[in-house]
């Protein structure tokens, strides 16, 4: 069923990636001053300060990272999506990507699906583009 292959690839893709997302956000963890959250502890600082004022500006580029760097295995995620459904039942897993690969290689249309990736690859950078903007103002309002 399609409900059955969409869970199936939640799944997988829950197994391959959120461990990866924890280590890299628990490494960030590891690397806060600890000298700075005593010294917040020190001045009187409850949890909910010291998250909001030291914890979160410092992990804030680590979580950027991740978000990134899942954000991009996220957009090309054909290669697994054609090799356990090849689309599913009915397209119920197809993505962007997987269409695209369907449509270059599978049915030979060449210049359609070049011009598929290139519209995407806009689509892809206009997005970053603007969430490092957004970013990037946000950060320097906080300093």
């Amino acid at each position: 069923t399609p409900e059955l292959a969409r869970l199936t690839m939640m799944c997988m893709d829950a197994w391959t990636f959120i461990p990866l997302m924890i280590i890299m956000l628990l490494a960030g963890l590891q690397a806060l001053p600890k000298e700075v959250l005593e010294a917040a502890k020190v001045d009187g600082a409850n949890k909910w300060m010291m998250f909001k004022s030291i914890i979160f500006p410092i992990m804030l580029p680590v979580s950027l990272t991740t978000l990134v760097i899942r954000i991009i295995f996220k957009l090309k995620l054909a290669d697994i999506i054609m090799i356990v459904t090849a689309g599913g039942p009915g397209g119920a897993t197809d993505s962007v990507t997987s269409f695209i690969v369907r449509e270059y290689r599978d049915r030979s249309n060449v210049g359609y699906g070049t011009l598929l990736s290139f519209v995407y690859l806009i689509i892809i950078v206009i997005f970053m583009t603007i969430l490092i903007r957004f970013v990037n103002r946000w950060l320097q309002r906080e300093s």
